[in-house]
């Protein structure tokens, strides 16, 4: 297990194959659209610079697009307002150390809106650095400069690149310093010059080109879905996860603002995965605290027999431990065969016998069920965060909101909010400046 500069110094070939969970989630899109359509769709036929995706990605419904749907990515999108893949490479490359650390995003961003004149150190730096407005975005920047500032020769510009980023390199860079000096002027250029142009060299995270290129389809293949099929599309990040910014909660509320209704678990309607259910998501057992493949299998297997017809029926068919069960209760999973989910844990208690040698004895137990209130609101909600990390039938804030007075805004009011902001004659509260 050699490090990437024992790699290199060895003379081995060093390459990176990147596991992207964006690229499971695109191609179970894609079969999901087949299977609701019966359409094939061939994401790189499809039109890349189509106005209407743009505009969603420009206005920052970015949640679950890889690459640009983290805090610092919307807020550069925004900006940016990309057009085309070009655009999705620059901003897929922008928002990264390397790039930040000398204010390049926000030059950039300035003068890609003509706020500020694209300039250059030097003429030389033109070939390099044209196409991204006299801004370092790219590492392969790094190297052309370094080639046509200071005479470098390929090679040497790539260990340069790399020696940026070793550790303990003071030295080195310092070397590398007075060795790009001497090279650019003997090539014309001032020493003040070639050193503001090495002064934009450094050690941080930049994307390669390519690199960037790539991963800007492949953002904009996500966009693309999530406009056109954001059914397909949120079926299949659920059934990703862990992947991306953001946590089960946050990408159902994205969900549901595009339209998708988001339906609770069920015995007999769920698979192990999130599945597509009367054009809305149904969640999938896997999604239920405590329940792994082993025991999702068991209960698919089980219904294999026909649908479950009652709680005990379920518990001697699957035999799932009680736990699961009650997990499987609190997540609203047999709503369909009683509702009342406090009822529903009773009679799993009284039921539930563990799997052994032995031949169950199926011994009545309507004599032991007792009326039980059903839970409250707010207790299916607690339980419903608790099991499944997300709450199907709407917000926490839903619950919340008419507990509060009107002066707490929303987060819908946030775009018209002003410095001199009044309801109700009232000055807002502090959360609203």
């Amino acid at each position: 297990q050699w490090d990437k500069d024992s790699i290199d110094d060895a003379g081995f070939v060093k390459i990176d194959f990147l596991a992207l969970g964006a690229l499971s989630q695109l191609q179970e899109a894609i079969e999901l659209i087949k299977h609701r359509t019966g359409k094939r769709i061939d994401l790189s036929r499809i039109d890349f610079e189509d106005a209407a995706v743009h505009d969603m990605v420009c206005q920052g419904d970015t949640n679950g697009i890889f690459q640009v749907e983290s805090a610092a990515q919307m807020q550069t999108i925004t900006r940016l307002k990309p057009r085309n893949l070009l655009d999705m490479a620059h901003e897929v490359g922008a928002v990264r150390p390397g790039v930040g650390v000398n204010h390049g995003v926000q030059e950039y961003l300035a003068r890609r809106s003509g706020k500020r004149p694209v300039t250059y150190d030097h003429s030389l730096e033109k070939r390099a650095l044209e196409r991204t407005l006299g801004i370092v975005l790219f590492q392969d920047q790094v190297n052309q400069l370094a080639i046509d500032i200071a005479g470098f020769a390929p090679s040497e510009a790539d260990r340069l690149r790399r020696a940026l980023g070793r550790r303990h390199n003071e030295e080195l860079i310092n070397q590398y310093h007075q060795k790009f000096l001497e090279g650019a002027k003997g090539r014309g250029v001032s020493e003040l010059a070639a050193d503001k142009v090495f002064k934009k060299f450094n050690g941080l995270y930049m994307f390669p080109e390519s690199h960037a290129f790539a991963f800007g389809v492949t953002a904009y293949q996500a966009a693309w879905l999530k406009y056109y099929y954001p059914l397909e599309f949120f079926v299949a990040i659920l059934n990703q996860q862990p992947m991306g910014f953001y946590n089960l909660e946050t990408l159902k509320e994205d969900a549901k603002r595009h339209g998708i209704r988001v339906f609770n678990p069920d015995i007999n309607k769920s698979r192990a995965i999130c599945t597509i259910e009367d054009l809305g998501l149904r969640i999938g057992f896997l999604n239920v605290l405590g329940l792994g493949n082993a025991a999702s299998k068991t209960i698919e297997k089980g219904k294999e027999g026909g649908p479950f017809r009652s709680i005990g029926d379920f518990l001697e068919r699957t035999g799932v431990l009680e736990e699961v069960a009650l997990n499987l209760a609190g997540a609203g999973a047999f709503d369909s065969l009683e509702s009342n989910r406090r009822k529903v844990k009773w009679e799993i208690g009284l039921r539930y016998r563990p799997v052994n040698s032995q031949i169950p004895l199926p011994l009545p137990v309507e004599q032991d069920i007792v009326e039980l209130n059903r839970p409250s609101e707010w207790e299916t909600m607690k339980e419903e965060y608790n099991v499944l990390s997300l709450f199907p039938a709407g917000h926490i804030m839903s619950r919340l909101r008419p507990k509060l007075n009107n002066r707490l805004c929303t987060s819908k009011d946030i775009a018209t909010l002003r410095g001199n902001y009044r309801r109700n004659g009232h000055p807002p509260p502090a959360a609203a400046w």
